[in-house]
Order: structure tokens, then sequence, then C-alpha cells
């Protein structure tokens, strides 16, 4: 690949406002966007979720991130993959079992765990199961992301728990209802910084959560969704209501 700026979009609340749909709106501006620079998308879903967003808008993009840099694939390949370890693994189920926490864990193709959803436009496609013996079949599986499910108000303290529980894991909130646990050092901005040794890349973002300021950071220019946290925001370049502002606004 030659030196490029790449374009790299959040999903959930940036790209996909509503975690549901992509509006005609913004899918326009990233057609507008496709036809001057490459597109990637970076997003703690799985690549199985990014594809289902390119089909849902008919465009496939050049770069996909998923699990906040667990897996990258570049036009099509994956170069780059990394679970969390066996050992840490078990630790982590076990303080999910004894703390009975509700959480769900991503191996690519499913959500395993105890989380339940009742809006299933937001799974895309992605089937979320408690199997039988659920936290001994975790223990085999190849684990790239657990999302941890906080009761209302308890996110901080959860968070501040689990970093320093698990110092040896990357974890971070994303919204007040989800914190995100990968293996240490995997985060969007690490993906970036993979991309620019990799390929001499170059990256302009947008996005609206805690997972996005590792990525703002490696960008030359960031756009953050006025409605994200204030702390996040400060980390961007320039702030917007909607993703479809950023086509006519990148310098």
């Amino acid at each position: 690949m030659e030196k490029n700026t790449i374009f790299v979009t959040d999903l959930d609340g940036t790209f996909v406002k509503d975690s549901r749909k992509v509006t005609p709106q913004d899918r326009k501006s990233l057609l507008k966007l496709k036809a001057e620079m490459p597109i990637a998308i970076a997003t703690g879903r799985s690549v199985k979720e990014i594809r289902f967003i390119e089909n849902q808008i008919q465009l496939a993009c050049d770069i996909r991130i998923g699990f906040n840099g667990g897996i990258i694939e570049v036009k099509g390949e994956r170069i780059f993959e990394q679970p969390i370890d066996s050992q840490t693994l078990r630790a982590v189920l076990e303080w999910i079992q004894q703390h009975q926490i509700v959480f769900d864990a991503l191996d690519g193709e499913q959500r395993i765990g105890t989380h339940k959803s009742d809006d299933a436009a937001k799974l895309w496609n992605m089937e979320l199961v408690e199997p039988l013996h659920l936290f001994d079949l975790l223990t085999e599986k190849k684990i790239f992301k657990i999302n941890i499910r906080p009761d209302s108000g308890q996110a901080d303290e959860l968070l501040t728990e689990l970093q320093g529980r698990f110092p040896q894991l990357a974890i971070c909130k994303s919204g007040e209802k989800r914190i995100e646990i990968t293996p240490l050092n995997i985060t969007k901005g690490h993906a970036l910084e993979l991309l620019k040794k990799k390929y001499d890349l170059e990256f302009i973002s947008a996005g609206d959560s805690e997972n996005d300021v590792s990525m703002f950071k490696e960008s030359s220019q960031s756009f953050c969704m006025a409605h994200a946290a204030q702390p996040v925001k400060e980390e961007a370049t320039t702030i917007i209501e909607n993703f479809y502002e950023v086509a006519d606004l990148i310098a």
C-alpha cells in the first residue's frame, strides 16, 4: 500500500449514530470521502459486524480494525490479531463469576455471556448466546474482547476496580453502559501506529468515546461527536454534531 491519508471512523455513536442504522446523509458523506481517499473502520465490535455495516451501506472499506485493534485487516487480508491470553482470560472470568457481573465475551462470531438485549437491531447479525457451562466453554475459546455491562451509575467505580486488578489488560469505558477489556496495548491508537509503520500512512479520524482517544492522538486531524464526554472532546481537533459534516471540514 502506497503512502496515503486514510480516513478512519468509529461506528457506534459516530457513523452509526443510533447504533442501529446508517442514515442516508451519513452514507452519502462516506461515499464522498471514499472518492477522495481510502476508508477505514475502527470499532470495538468484531470484523463480522464491520462487514454487516458494509453490506448495509453497500461499500467495502479498505482497512478493518475490529475489537479496538485486536484484529486488523488490510484489503481483506488479516495482518494482525491478538486475543486475550488464556491465563489472564481465566482470571477475568473468575472475577466476573465471583461478582456476578453481566458481561459478554467476543470470539468474532458470537457474543457469549450473560448480557441480554431486546434490541435486535443493535446486534448487527451477531448472535447473543448463554450456553451451558458458560465459563468452562469460554476458557477454551480464543476471546478478543470482553464487554462488562455495569449497572446505572456504576461504570466509573467498576472501571477503577478493573484497572487496579488487571493492569496487564487495556480497559476503558465506551459510554456509561459498557466497559471494554482487551489485551494490553491493544487500542485503536496502537492499530493506527502499527499501520503507520508498516505502510507509511497518515490518518484523519472520527469518534465519540474514550476508546477513540488513542486514535485521535495518532491522527493529523480528528473529529469528535458533540454528544461525547468532555474529556474525549478535548482530545479532538474539531467537534461536530453529525458525521456528515466531516466531508466538508477535512483540511
